[in-house]
């Protein structure tokens, strides 16, 4: 059976644990994608936010994706508990793939990531949180079986 160049290239993506030595690639990544967003970027916070997940996997995880050594995008998962979903869910905090490693096969595997580290920490649900300007990510997560809920997110800032 002749292989495509997208599968070709999906073995190629490597997605592992975030390591202490990986912080600076992910930051770099996390600038670009809150850029991106028109988010306010914190390295000093965003940092120490990291090593708390790395030094509490009880929280979460954050994963990594490279593709020939090069950090290309990440992934931020965090432990919640819902009454209404049944106890312990996983939210996809945070997920970015470079827009130049777009449309090959990186996203869905950050997303099998996610979906592995829900079912391996006996989490019923992933859910996760988008924009609804970003038309393009909302396809991509209900073609990945994503339901969209007729709810409001609200938040209360800290300061309150």
């Amino acid at each position: 059976m002749k292989r495509t160049e997208t599968e070709k290239k999906a073995d190629a993506h490597e997605i592992g644990p975030l390591r202490e030595d990986d912080l600076a690639e992910a930051l770099d990544l996390m600038r670009v994608f809150y850029a991106h967003e028109a988010f306010d970027f914190d390295p000093e916070s965003s940092g120490r936010m990291l090593r708390h997940l790395l030094a509490h996997p009880e929280v979460g995880a954050v994963f990594l994706a490279r593709e020939g050594g090069q950090a290309l995008g990440y992934l931020v998962l965090t432990r919640c508990y819902s009454l209404e979903f049944g106890g312990p869910f996983v939210l996809l905090d945070e997920i970015f793939v470079l827009p130049e490693a777009q449309g090959r096969g990186l996203g869905k595997r950050l997303l099998d990531t996610a979906s592995a580290y829900c079912r391996a920490s006996g989490s019923g649900y992933l859910r996760l949180e988008v924009q609804k300007k970003n038309l393009r990510a909302l396809e991509v997560y209900r073609t990945y079986g994503f339901r969209t809920e007729d709810r409001f997110l609200l938040s209360l800032p800290p300061s309150r």
